[in-house]
């Protein structure tokens, strides 16, 4: 039974936490005329904590072994990252696509193998994509507007270990009155006019719990928040 109950504890500590979004319209005059839009993989910056993270150091507790585990470490945030970059991109356009409104939208998406295709041929990588000015990734998409996304994934701990912290720190179970802080994923997303060159719409995303850091989820939050103020959905 307090088997159960601790699973039942350690379900509930993972859950999210309800969304906080803002919205802003800058350019309304612009976004009407809009007719393509292109998705860009996502900026993903990623500091989590894993299971497969935590090891034991062995004898070698120099200055430089440390230093060798942290860029190890760091390697494998980035990796990830841009492997969560380009499912973002992916699965919001598929987001998009699954909870379009019933009059539809006043735009065509691009295809996201269309764009990352064009991105390619263009010369442009996920690594140089933040170097490239909006014209040059205009130029090469074809597009009226860029949607792009900046997300960071924040877990201290692993799954599961902030229960068994809780415990130990004869914490609440429950709630959010600890010391130890909550994973928590952060979104900005951005539309560009292409023409001007200039912001059109922005939307800021936050949502705490492990689950808000899973790609799937995260994307559909994202199209849910953004839809009810989204510039292209049809009236």
């Amino acid at each position: 039974m307090q088997r159960v109950f601790l699973l039942f504890l350690a379900a509930a500590l993972t859950c999210c936490a309800p969304g906080r979004f803002t919205t802003s319209t800058l350019r309304p005059a612009a976004l009407t005329a809009h007719r393509t839009v292109a998705i860009l993989p996502f900026d993903v910056e990623q500091n989590r904590i894993q299971l497969s993270d935590i090891r034991f150091p062995g004898a070698d507790t120099t200055l430089t072994a440390q230093q060798r585990i942290r860029q190890e470490w760091t390697a494998k945030q980035q990796w990830e990252g841009r492997h969560v970059a380009y499912r973002l991109q992916e699965l919001f356009y598929d987001q998009l696509q699954a909870q379009k409104p019933t009059r539809g939208y006043t735009v065509q998406f691009q295809e996201v193998r269309e764009t990352n295709r064009l991105l390619q041929q263009a010369g442009i990588t996920y690594e140089n994509l933040p170097d490239k000015s909006l014209e040059e990734v205009r130029q090469a998409l074809g597009v009226d507007a860029i949607l792009s996304g900046e997300t960071l994934l924040f877990q201290p701990l692993p799954n599961g270990v902030g229960l068994a912290a809780r415990i130990l720190l004869n914490e609440p179970l429950l709630g959010n009155q600890s010391i130890i802080p909550a994973s928590e994923a952060t979104t900005s997303l951005t539309l560009y006019d292409c023409r001007e060159n200039q912001l059109a719409w922005r939307l800021d995303f936050q949502r705490t719990g492990n689950n808000a850091l899973k790609p799937e989820r995260l994307a559909e939050n994202l199209v849910r928040a953004a839809l009810p103020n989204f510039p292209y959905s049809r009236k």
